[in-house]
């Protein structure tokens, strides 16, 4: 359909003139009248004003005129905001928290995050992210400045990638979980960097890590 079509159209449905038209969205009649004969055709700026004065969205008229096609949108309406946490957290802050120590937001498709990991599947998972500092865990292809995305919804067991919070050294880092019996080691992925050994007491895991999104 092309746009003069598309207009008549418009006005036909909304019982407008082209007087009316011009009226409502502050564009000459006579600009109105070219178009509707084919003679010219407005730019985005115009149209938006078209489109907000026969009572339709942005998206809508963009659409119907043939402008943009469907799926330019799709990943627009999928957006989802994950917070970005600050390097620390307190002592005592409860799971449910932690949103108030967040210092931005990134935003991520939904279809995108379901497609690189299983466990985002549920819509009602929480998830953070954390910026990887250093390269202790390069090995397992997470780098200095990585965005890292963790649940505290799900668990992290033996062997899982983890946010800790090790307030010794620093704040959070993240490490590879290996549990015994007595003990918790926190391993780098990295051989120039040591395990941590936590023994005979407990270990603040903040939440389970689920990918990690790194730039070239």
């Amino acid at each position: 359909m092309n746009f003069a079509k598309w207009l008549e159209e418009q006005l036909e449905l909304k019982k407008m003139t082209q007087l009316d038209l011009a009226r409502e969205s502050g564009i000459s009649q006579s600009t109105i009248s070219r178009w509707i004969h084919g003679e010219r055709e407005p730019d985005l700026n115009k149209l938006r004003k078209i489109g907000q004065a026969l009572g339709l969205s942005e998206k809508e008229t963009l659409i119907t005129t043939g402008i943009f096609e469907h799926d330019i949108f799709t990943v627009e309406e999928d957006m989802v905001e994950i917070p970005v946490l600050a390097a620390s957290i307190p002592c005592g802050t409860p799971s449910n928290d932690y949103s108030s120590y967040a210092i931005g937001h990134e935003s991520f498709s939904q279809s995108f995050l379901r497609s690189y990991a299983r466990s985002m599947r549920n819509e009602n998972l929480r998830l953070f992210i954390v910026r990887a500092k250093g390269n202790s865990m390069i090995g397992k292809g997470i780098v200095d400045g990585n965005m890292v995305i963790f649940s505290p919804d799900l668990e992290a067991k033996n062997g899982d990638i983890a946010v800790i919070d090790l307030e010794e050294e620093g704040g959070l880092c993240i490490k590879e979980l290996l549990i015994q019996k007595n003990a918790v080691v926190l391993k780098s992925a990295n051989p120039d960097f040591d395990p941590i050994v936590v023994v005979d007491q407990p270990v603040r895991i903040i939440g389970k890590v689920v990918m990690h999104i790194g730039y070239l």
